[in-house]
């Protein structure tokens, strides 16, 4: 077990650092770096106490208040992907059992120290009781992160996958060990061993999978990655590009000729330019056919095989597009305080960090960056 706890450390500390490092971090990955910390410290107390503390009561039982802190950063992770103007630290309450349970662990542990035997008692009333809590957090909140899992746009599918991962290792944790570890402490079965190994295991497997997610799975999903560097009406985007999303797949055989699809392309043009379609955040390839009246296979099949274009790149150019032109108008405001979120909920986009991430795949620039650009050509000119 020692060897598992320190493979684990070790895992955990490179993801993390992998994490912190990285150019694809988001404002939400600070909370997944938060929760592989969290990792990393409970292995390490779990390694000091096997190879350090001789206290057989102590090795078996203590359980770490570290476990506090998994369900909340789960649930404020999801919260924050599922909306970017989340604040976090407003929900500073949820470590509140962190704390109780911080307080506790420290104090029991002076107790044994000082009176060594006569702490077994307070000892063991703190293992059933914040386990009990720990199993009834990991519940709760891993429900409420796979239900705002399923708020999430379409281009967040590394994170539904780490949300899920979590949530889905968390609940099935909770039922194995627990009904083990209750039975263990009411009937003395010494069944702690193998649970303790899977739980280390798993905890430094969701280091790996984190990992896994954001740097191999995340580069080959297509979704956050669909847009070409081209605005609507110019170059078609570099073929190959693919969303996962089986609407936007391109076709193995076009079935329209050519001029239906050009027909279809015009009307479809014609539609956007008026209508502003993409400015609905809930935009989905079933609901623009509904509103254009086109065929949905007929619709996929021109952007993909006419236009060169997913679905979702599509419909991404033209809320870029529109934005550009919302900043172009504004550009002349002398004011620094330039409303950003408002501007990518206007042009359709669910969140800021989706808004960004598009943006400069197509400008080249942040929205901020570009704003200034705008600003410095116009007081350059006049």
């Amino acid at each position: 077990m020692h060897h598992i706890i320190a493979i684990g450390i070790f895992q955990a500390v490179i993801a993390a650092g992998m994490l912190w490092k990285g150019k694809v971090r988001s404002s939400a990955d600070t909370l997944l770096i938060m929760f592989i910390a969290c990792i990393a410290c409970h292995l390490s107390i779990k390694f000091v106490i096997y190879n350090f503390v001789n206290d057989e009561q102590v090795r078996q039982q203590m359980n770490t208040f570290i476990g506090f802190c998994y369900g909340p950063l789960l649930y404020l992770y999801a919260r924050k992907v599922s909306d970017d103007a989340f604040v976090p630290a407003t929900r500073w309450y949820v470590f509140l059992p962190f704390i109780l349970g911080a307080i506790a662990y420290f104090t029991i542990a002076g107790v044994i120290m000082v009176s060594g035997t006569s702490g077994y008692g307070l000892l063991k009333w703190y293992n059933l009781g914040s386990y009990a809590c720990i199993l009834l957090s990991d519940i709760a909140y891993a429900s409420l992160a796979i239900k705002l899992r399923n708020t999430f746009g379409e281009d967040k599918i590394v994170e539904k996958r780490i949300v899920s991962t979590i949530a889905w290792c968390f609940l099935a944790m909770v039922s194995i060990s627990g009904p083990v570890y209750f039975a263990n402490a009411l009937f003395h079965a010494d069944l702690m061993i193998p649970i303790r190994i899977l739980t280390y295991t798993a905890l430094a497997g969701l280091c790996v999978m984190i990992v896994y997610f954001k740097y191999v799975a995340g580069n080959t999903s297509g979704v956050e990655s669909v847009l070409a560097n081209q605005m609507p009406g110019t170059l078609p985007a570099p073929v190959g590009m693919q969303s996962e999303n089986t609407e936007s797949a391109l076709p193995k055989k076009a079935v329209l000729a050519e001029e239906k699809q050009k027909e279809i392309w015009e009307s479809l043009e014609q539609q956007m330019h008026q209508r502003f379609f993409f400015t609905d955040c809930d935009l989905n390839l079933d609901k623009l056919a509904n509103l254009t009246g086109i065929n949905k296979y007929h619709l996929s099949e021109t952007l993909n095989s006419f236009a060169g274009k997913s679905f979702y790149q599509y419909i991404n150019e033209y809320r870029v597009s529109y934005a550009l032109k919302q900043m172009e108008s504004m550009s002349s405001s002398r004011g620094e305080d330039f409303n950003f979120l408002s501007l990518a909920y206007k042009s359709g986009f669910k969140a800021k960090s989706s808004f960004n991430r598009y943006f400069k795949e197509i400008t080249g620039f942040t929205p901020s960056e570009y704003m200034k650009v705008l600003r410095q050509s116009k007081v350059a000119l006049t």
